[in-house]
């Protein structure tokens, strides 16, 4: 888990949401990509986490990954009466792996085994979350710099 650094309560913030089976990530952005907290939850937290996520940080926008497991969560955010944004999950494992590993650099042996080949040693929910919320970013940058 992260905590934000340089919070800026004007910039736009966004709660992004991994769902899963087992497990779900959230993560929360700053419109321009930067972490600022990430943490895995079981479906039973969800609901708690973020109402105190939307207190520390004041999130605008919540964004959930489009998966299989997204209807529990959606249902969550319909009875609070919250509004998102579905996001495209497409590919976000292999993308999330590679955060993970940036993040935490294989040790011994696994330094010469290339990533491709390599699993985290952990769940990493939280990164498939960040990976959701910058593909929300993008999109929406894409689609402001196509009105201009």
């Amino acid at each position: 888990m992260i905590f934000a650094v340089n919070y800026n309560s004007e910039e736009e913030v966004i709660l992004s949401i991994d769902p899963g089976k087992e497990k779900v990530g959230v993560a929360v952005l700053s419109s321009q990509g930067e972490v600022w907290f990430r943490k895995i939850l079981t479906e039973e937290e969800v609901e708690e986490e973020i109402q105190i996520l939307k207190k520390q940080y004041g999130y605008s926008q919540i964004v959930v990954g489009d998966s299989t497991g997204k209807e529990k969560i959606l249902e969550i955010l319909r009875k609070m009466g919250l509004a998102f944004a579905l996001v495209d999950e497409r590919n976000s494992s292999e993308e999330a792996r590679k955060l993970y590993f940036r993040a935490h650099p294989p040790r011994g042996w696994r330094k010469i085994v290339p990533l491709s080949f390599l699993y985290p040693d952990a769940p990493f929910d939280d990164w498939q979350a960040v990976v959701i919320g910058r593909r929300y970013l993008d999109q929406k940058k894409s689609e402001k710099n196509g009105r201009k």
